[in-house]
């Protein structure tokens, strides 16, 4: 293991460090990994750390053997919103994330093993190349969970365009690793057990990129991106300030929650 200028122990996230990679390993008390807003607020403080760390020359975000990416927030706060400020503070946190992984200005990799679905989707959807088990599943059921899907609908058209982003918002349903991978949610998939080790392959080799060339192309390729992110924080905080006052979505949310709570 490398030693790190920097200290990366107080985190909530299994951290390693390979020939200039950063594997940070998602390790929620959930297996399913699920995206409160303390944890999210680690992340980005990660990621802004790593921006300062000239050791570290690719980050890969794993799901961790075993266990999902991202089941999306965590229905235990989301449930409980009125539809007033509290909103508004978790729109940021979910912008601020967003952007936070644009703006490294390392490659970002992602390996998804299991579900990544809502937020944790549109995590991936920030990546610089996303890897996916033969048996992960993608989704975004903001429409059938009765909350609004502005990040969702802007990131997905963004990133694999328009049709892609209707069919995945109007149909609620799951993508399979082969139609991920048809609709370019994926860049390359590979069988459960050779995730990781794929993924951190492509990693190193992504941490030979000059510095100065990905540096300046990434930050060029993402700026329309993180406007567009920012313009989608003042509609969204809107948009969900009406839905959980409307107050259906956090009935349907507490009915997902014993069904996670029978999972776990």
């Amino acid at each position: 293991m490398q030693t790190k200028a920097y200290d990366y122990s107080l985190y909530d996230f299994q951290i390693e460090f390979e020939d200039g990679v950063a594997i940070v390993e998602f390790n929620d008390s959930h297996r399913h990994n699920m995206w409160s807003m303390p944890r999210m607020a680690q992340l980005i403080q990660l990621l802004n750390q790593f921006n300062q760390d000239d050791t570290v020359l690719a980050v890969l975000l794993y799901s961790g053997k075993g266990r999902s990416f991202g089941v999306g927030g965590s229905f235990h706060e989301t449930s409980t919103f009125t539809g007033g400020n509290e909103v508004d503070v978790w729109i940021d946190h979910v912008t601020d994330l967003y952007i936070a992984a644009l703006q490294l200005r390392c490659p970002l990799i992602v390996a998804i093993a299991g579900y990544a679905i809502g937020i944790g989707l549109q995590i991936a959807l920030t990546a610089d190349y996303r890897i996916g088990s033969d048996c992960c599943v993608l989704k975004m059921p903001e429409f059938q969970l009765g909350i609004a899907c502005t990040f969702g609908g802007y990131m997905l058209e963004k990133v694999v365009g328009r049709s892609v982003m209707q069919n995945m918002l109007m149909s609620c349903g799951e993508w399979s690793a082969d139609k991920a991978l048809n609709d370019s949610l994926l860049h390359q998939m590979v069988s459960a057990q050779f995730l990781r080790d794929a993924a951190v392959e492509h990693a190193k080799r992504m941490a030979n990129f000059t510095v100065a060339g990905f540096r300046s192309t990434k930050r060029y390729l993402n700026h329309d991106f993180i406007i567009g992110l920012e313009q989608t924080r003042i509609i969204g905080k809107e948009a969900h300030r009406s839905a959980f006052s409307a107050g259906e979505a956090q009935n349907r949310m507490k009915v997902v929650i014993g069904k996670l709570s029978n999972s776990i």
